[in-house]
């Protein structure tokens, strides 16, 4: 085989490479997905992402506190305002996935 031929086959493959690691990033279906998602999907997802905050901003106030770097007031405040914060979340998620004749534990359909 001459150096052209195995040049133009590495071409080929690296070609084809880089297309199968791209497809994911530029299929039509992409941009697409949000649209299938419900309003009320769409709510409960911001719902879910505001609930893991309020979490990490607890975890991080505690490791805050206990290494020194607050303040018991500062540390109190903050707390009463995440765990608020939380609760008021999980409240609007509980009420999102309990519609009327049905149990909040029940299992839904997905």
């Amino acid at each position: 085989m001459s150096d052209a031929a195995i040049a133009g086959g590495v071409a080929v493959l690296v070609t084809v490479a880089v297309i199968a690691i791209a497809w994911p990033f530029v299929a039509p279906q992409r941009g697409q997905r949000d649209a299938v998602l419900s309003r009320e999907d769409r709510r409960r997802i911001d719902l879910l992402e505001r609930r893991d905050a309020a979490y990490a901003g607890l975890r991080e106030l505690e490791q805050d506190h206990r290494t020194g770097k607050l303040s018991n007031d500062d540390y109190e405040a903050e707390r009463r305002r995440l765990r608020a914060e939380a609760a008021e979340v999980l409240r609007e998620l509980d009420a999102l996935d309990s519609k009327p004749g049905e149990r909040a534990d029940a299992p839904r359909e997905v």
